[in-house]
């Protein structure tokens, strides 16, 4: 007896993959911050920022490192400044 195909979770797996790698990204940018390569950073066209920030932002202050989101209009994503906490802008 063949079993019924399942919900399908492509689209499941997709935001999981892109939420994985926008996580990614702004790690990346937090260790070249916090490494001195750089004083500033800024990781373009999240569209899961409101989820990547506040899940990194506490890793972030301990580094010295700060998170400043601007956030797009109607919830469409966000752009996201990281910079040491210990410069002058």
């Amino acid at each position: 007896m063949r079993q019924a195909p399942g919900p399908d979770t492509s689209d499941d797996r997709t935001t999981a993959h892109r939420l994985a790698g926008e996580i990614g990204d702004v790690e990346s940018a937090i260790e070249l911050v916090r490494s001195g390569a750089a004083s500033r950073v800024t990781v373009a066209g999240l569209r899961f920022g409101e989820q990547v920030v506040p899940r990194l932002r506490a890793e972030a202050a301990a580094v010295g490192v700060l998170l400043e989101p601007l956030y797009w209009p109607e919830d469409a994503g966000c752009d996201v400044t990281v910079r040491r906490t210990d410069v002058e802008l």
